[in-house]
């Protein structure tokens, strides 16, 4: 999954208790909906994204356009695995402030299913059911903003074909308010839509709902898939609720891995927090306003005991001496998880890894796969303003190697470049702020070793994305030499986006694929409709400068 710097929104004009410290003064309020500036590209920036625009088939890849004014598809995209079954692997762009049938901002979901082509897909189109590119995901009520997070499930029900899930932070359950819920939906062959309303029942065979517990736990604001957990052969899912108060700690947060099952029965999430249900395991955040669980993704399996594990992040909310990430070990059992346990080191269900002070380290992870080939799968944290040695606030990631033991990681270790424990990937330029998200993207250039994704909002022009090769050694990267297209360490995506994610293998090729979204774009006039763009996997380092290739017309 997908881990992203989103928006977030309130029904009022009260700035959101789970919203990132650094977030604060940087909101705006428009149609009913709080926006996060800092996520929004400018409308200029698209022109740097017309490239893929260009029907040609094969080539770089191919856009997605948006359907309404508003919708701002794109908010959160991610790659969905195979949903219909036919070999390729497809992607799922959400569009939280989508209203479907004049329900408003209830957020609509579309599943894109992977082509060999270059023609743009019209979200539009898939919305009718008769479509044979994909289908749509109808958000339920007013002010769901279902979408808001989305992410591939793996194959939860075990039917063969992958499933997606769907987060709706703004979901009132039960009369719960802001308690937030989420949707787990099967795959499925067909391009019928499927509407949300129709799984909270309990009767429909598209999938289920997960609801959450308590008022204002924003529930759904991060969703991913986790793999197989605890070791059943179903695959499982994990939403995070920054918002949660575990014993009473104010928005310490929580996190809930639920298990995969056959059946289309709700879950609910506080019947997790007991520690005697089959259904999953709650995993509490530590101390006060900590909100953990505002980023959590799947990391494979890290200390290669054959359970696939997951990583949580935190925003400390200006306790820069807690700035930590956890990434937790996948267990049979449905005992909660207490994260203060893992920051000794004696723990066997996971370990923390400690953030480097003032660089908001852990408002960003993601599983990234076997980076250095080891047969242990890896994790990358962000540290958007942290300050390397050749640029102010520009920017820093972590790349953080699996291990078979508990003992903490310290990010300071690794940016010396000096231990065993994974890389640094430094920032190119002051105030970059490379690192506000970040993800792994498969193996991209075909080499056998996964690579990672690191974004720079502030890198001049209109931000930039870059795709960082996996290797062996635990030499620093420079983003820097990425731009220039001689490195060996991976290429520069041009253009503004507020989301990205690895997206398997779109057209076939043997190669990883990417997708981003801009969900400010504004296609064929329909103002921040939204888009979004699959770029192909390549071998080579060459930039991918979509404003030049605007301007031949084509695609490479």
């Amino acid at each position: 999954m997908e881990t992203t710097v989103l928006s977030l929104w309130t029904r009022d004009r009260k700035v959101p208790r789970c919203a990132p410290r650094r977030w604060r003064g940087w909101l705006s309020f428009s149609l009913g909906v709080w926006w996060c500036v800092v996520s929004l590209a400018p409308v200029g920036a698209q022109a740097l994204l017309r490239a893929v625009e260009t029907p040609v088939g094969g080539g770089l890849g191919f856009v997605i356009n948006g359907s309404n004014n508003y919708d701002r598809s794109g908010t959160s995209v991610s790659g969905a695995g195979d949903v219909n079954g036919d070999g390729l692997d497809d992607v799922i762009v959400g569009a939280s402030s989508a209203s479907p049938d004049g329900r408003y901002a209830a957020g609509r979901s579309y599943v894109v299913f992977g082509k060999r082509g270059g023609q743009p897909a019209e979200l539009s189109t898939l919305e009718n059911g008769t479509s044979r590119d994909g289908f749509v995901i109808n958000g339920s009520n007013n002010y769901d903003g279902s979408g808001y997070s989305v992410d591939g499930a793996g194959d939860v029900n075990g039917d063969g074909l992958d499933d997606v899930i769907v987060g709706a932070p703004g979901a009132d359950p039960d009369s719960r308010y802001a308690a937030g819920r989420s949707y787990v939906v099967f795959g499925k062959r067909g391009g019928q839509p499927v509407e949300l309303a129709t799984l909270e029942s309990g009767t429909s065979r598209n999938g289920f709902v997960i609801n959450g517990s308590n008022d204002y736990d924003s529930a759904g604001i991060a969703v991913s898939g986790v793999g197989d957990v605890n070791g059943d052969g179903l695959d499982d899912v994990i939403v995070g609720a920054p918002g949660a108060d575990p014993d009473s700690r104010y928005a310490a947060g929580r996190s809930y891995v639920v298990f995969g099952k056959r059946g289309g029965q709700p879950v609910e999430l506080a019947t997790l927090e007991s520690g005697t249900s089959r259904n999953g395991f709650v995993i509490n955040g530590s101390i006060e306003n900590f909100l953990s669980g505002v980023a959590v993704s799947g990391a494979g399996d890290v200390n290669g005991d054959g359970l696939d594990d997951l990583i949580v992040g935190t925003d400390p909310d200006g306790r820069y001496n807690t700035e930590h990430s956890y990434v937790v070990f996948g267990k049979r059992n449905g005992r909660p998880v207490e994260l203060s346990a893992l920051e000794s080191g004696n723990s066997r269900t996971g370990f923390v890894i400690n953030g480097i002070y003032f660089a908001e380290s852990g408002e960003s992870v993601g599983g990234a796969g076997d980076v250095n080939g080891d047969g242990l799968d890896d994790v990358i944290v962000g540290a958007p303003v942290a300050t390397p040695p050749d640029g102010y606030f520009s920017g820093q990631s972590y790349v953080v190697f699996g291990k078979r033991n508990s003992q903490p990681v310290e990010l300071t270790d690794i940016g010396r470049g000096t231990g065993r424990d994974g890389f640094v990937i430094n920032g190119s330029n002051d105030y970059d702020s490379a690192g506000r998200s970040v993800g792994g993207a498969g193996d991209v250039n075909g080499d056998g070793l996964d690579d990672v994704l690191v974004y720079a909002p502030f890198a001049y022009p209109y931000g930039r994305s870059y795709v960082v090769f996996g290797k062996r050694s635990t030499q620093p990267v420079e983003l820097s030499t990425l731009e220039s297209g001689t490195g060996r360490d991976g290429f520069v995506i041009n253009g503004s986006n507020n989301s990205f994610s690895g997206a398997e293998d779109v057209n076939g090729d043997g190669l990883d694929d990417v997708i981003v979204g801009v969900s400010s774009a504004s296609p064929d006039g329909r103002y921040a409709a939204g888009r979004s763009y699959v770029v192909f996997g390549k071998r080579n380092s060459q930039p991918v400068e979509l404003a030049d290739l605007e301007a031949a017309g084509q695609l490479p």
